[in-house]
């Protein structure tokens, strides 16, 4: 009766976290020299290079390089590198190294000195470094825009071997946030991306704009019977929301939280699973609408049955 208990517990919490969250190979992406010298991914690896990215809402995305090594031996010094080489400024290359008498680092190399930018280890065979990278830190490749630059290759090396195993970034999760096409259904074509995330108490909504930066943009989300509930994403300045039923409008700005407008690219907040007042409400948890996004006043998108969840 215990074990069946737990059991009921173990698949309850499985069922929250996969309808609240994205897992591994949504959020990752894996490079490979194997030991054939190709850069396809075996069984027998002698370098791999994971890309995960950590999502924030909010604010960018940040990504984790794990950068490892295989059956390196204890006595011998070891090099694996991964470099990304932007199509318009100067590579960015991470390196994980191991001395003969087994000391580790992993660094960045910035041409005029190798700052330690990671963590590294060494034990079993395995050389292994981490760097955890945000738009903001010192290690991220300021050069080159993994987010929305996909022109750039990636190269990895071990010792003095080198393999181009990708021709550019278009994989990565990071890159476009397309994880997010993953871990949630997501509306858009390729000059914007949004989605919806609903938990048991809210709806997150993160709406990425790149090809229409610096305008501002509006999220318009229709009922079936016409009552309307719009964002309004501002240049310079924040989100609003309205709820309208013909010619009657109401605010709710008071009801939306974790509201950022990053860039003016990508804008993001959330709102209680009902919002409004006595006068005009709904529940954007369980309502259809129809989805329009405007650029200004002009109409760039338009889709119908859509839901406000993930």
């Amino acid at each position: 009766m215990y074990f069946s208990f737990l059991f009921v517990l173990f698949f309850i919490n499985l069922q929250v976290e996969a309808n609240n969250s994205c897992n591994d190979e949504c959020l990752t992406k894996t490079y490979c020299i194997s030991s054939d010298g190709s850069g396809v991914c075996s069984t027998n690896n002698l370098v791999t290079a994971s890309f995960q990215v950590i999502p924030v809402f909010g604010k960018y995305d940040s990504l984790q390089l794990t950068l490892q090594g295989y059956n390196v031996t204890v006595h011998d010094e070891a090099t694996i590198k991964v470099r990304i080489n932007p199509h318009r400024s100067r590579p960015y290359v991470y390196i994980c190294h191991k001395s003969s008498d087994g000391q580790t680092d992993a660094r960045l190399d910035l041409l005029t000195y190798m700052p330690i930018t990671g963590s590294s280890s060494y034990k079993d065979g395995v050389l292994s470094c981490t760097w955890t990278l945000n738009i903001k830190g010192d290690n991220w490749p300021k050069g080159a825009d993994v987010i929305k630059d996909s022109k750039q290759a990636i190269t990895l090396y071990h010792n003095s071997k080198k393999v181009i195993v990708a021709q550019d970034i278009s994989q990565l999760p990071i890159y476009h946030a397309q994880y997010l096409k993953c871990c949630n259904k997501v509306h858009g074509n390729e000059r914007f991306l949004l989605s919806f995330d609903k938990t048991e108490k809210q709806i997150r909504y993160r709406f990425y704009y790149w090809k229409y930066s610096g305008n501002d943009m509006t999220v318009t989300l229709t009922r079936k019977d016409g009552i309307k509930l719009q964002f309004e994403c501002f240049l310079n300045y924040d989100v609003r929301g309205f709820i309208s039923n013909g010619n009657e409008q109401i605010a709710v700005d008071q009801q939306i939280t974790q509201s950022t407008v990053n860039n003016a690219e990508i804008c993001s907040w959330a709102t209680p699973l009902v919002l409004g007042d006595s006068r005009i409400s709904l529940d954007a948890s369980t309502n259809v609408f129809d989805l329009q996004v405007y650029l200004g006043s002009i109409l760039v998108y338009n889709e119908q049955d859509v839901t406000l969840n993930n």
